[in-house]
This record gives C-alpha cells, sequence and structure tokens, in this order.
C-alpha cells in the first residue's frame, strides 16, 4: 500500500477549517484518512468531510476548525494510499496511474516513458523521458490516456517534440 499524491492545498475555504485541495479532480470523496506533507515532515488526518466546490475539493480535516488552522495548511501536498481513492473519474487520472506508462505518437514512434509530472493550475504537464531526452507534454486534448492498455498516445502539434508534426529533425 503506497501513498501517491491526489493535489495540495491551495487556500482555506469558509470559516469552519475547510482546506481546498486543487489538483485533485476525483477521488477524495471517498478517502477517509489522508496524509499531509511539506518539508519531509507528514501528518496523518482524518477526512471528516469531503465535497467538490468548483474546481477544487473541499476537504474538513480532523484538528482543523476554523478558518486560521487552514490558512495554516496552504502549500501542504495532499497524499492518500492508492486503494482507498477508487476511480479518478472521467478525464481524470491520478499522477501514481501515469508514472511509468510509455508513451508513443499516434504514428507509432516512441516518444519515452513518463518520469514525472508537473502542476501547472492550468494543465498538468507530463516529465516524459526518451531517446530525445526530456520532453514536457501538456495533458491536453491532444493527447490520450489509455489506462487499459496501459500507454499514452500523443497527437502533438507541430514543434512539440521537435520539428514539423511533432517528428525529430535529422
Amino acid at each position: 500500500m503506497g501513498l501517491i499524491h491526489v493535489g495540495r492545498i491551495v487556500r482555506a475555504i469558509g470559516l469552519k477549517g475547510f482546506v481546498g485541495v486543487g489538483g485533485s479532480e476525483g477521488g477524495l470523496a471517498q478517502a477517509s484518512r489522508v496524509v499531509l506533507r511539506r518539508a519531509g515532515v507528514d501528518q496523518q488526518r482524518q477526512v471528516l468531510e469531503a465535497r467538490p466546490q468548483g474546481k477544487l475539493w473541499a476537504l474538513q480535516l480532523e484538528g482543523t476548525s476554523d478558518r486560521t488552522a487552514a490558512e495554516g495548511l496552504v502549500g501542504w501536498e495532499v497524499l492518500a494510499e492508492r486503494e482507498a481513492l477508487g476511480d479518478a473519474g472521467e478525464g481524470s487520472h491520478y499522477w501514481a496511474d501515469l508514472e511509468g506508462l510509455p508513451v508513443v505518437t499516434v504514428g507509432g514512434e516512441v516518444v519515452g516513458t513518463v518520469t514525472g509530472l508537473y502542476e501547472t493550475g492550468a494543465v498538468d504537464v507530463l516529465v516524459v523521458t526518451g531517446p530525445r531526452g526530456e520532453s514536457l507534454i501538456p495533458l491536453a486534448p491532444y493527447t490520450e490516456v489509455d489506462l487499459a492498455a496501459r500507454r499514452i498516445v500523443v497527437d502533438p502539434p507541430e514543434g512539440l517534440l521537435g520539428g514539423p508534426g511533432g517528428e525529430a529533425e535529422e
């Protein structure tokens, strides 16, 4: 049972100690416990309530009963046991499910393997390491994640992976 990244606390919500977790579109409704991590320090917290709120998840955590306490958690990473989360939801993915997946173009060219991800606030970005070195590929409309086939297929716009149509320049 491993902990996986499910988001980051980005703000306090309301006056009763709710925190807003960004970067997690699904799954937190099922989590009964989370781990908060910052600068190598972990805190286990029971989830008292979880609900979607716009693009965030609003969580009320054990030991956080007012806005001041919630503001003190801004910036902490939120992790949970993968088994406790269930499905991420339509069009959403847990980072842990993407790491290690091979990435290929629609033409079948190997781009590499997902070795990391960046949370940008708008569109998450895959870090892909392959024959060309490291590429940054946005999880955008031209990226298809196929968890059943255990791969990611990209139809990159011109220049994203090098030359025209994403092909490497010779």
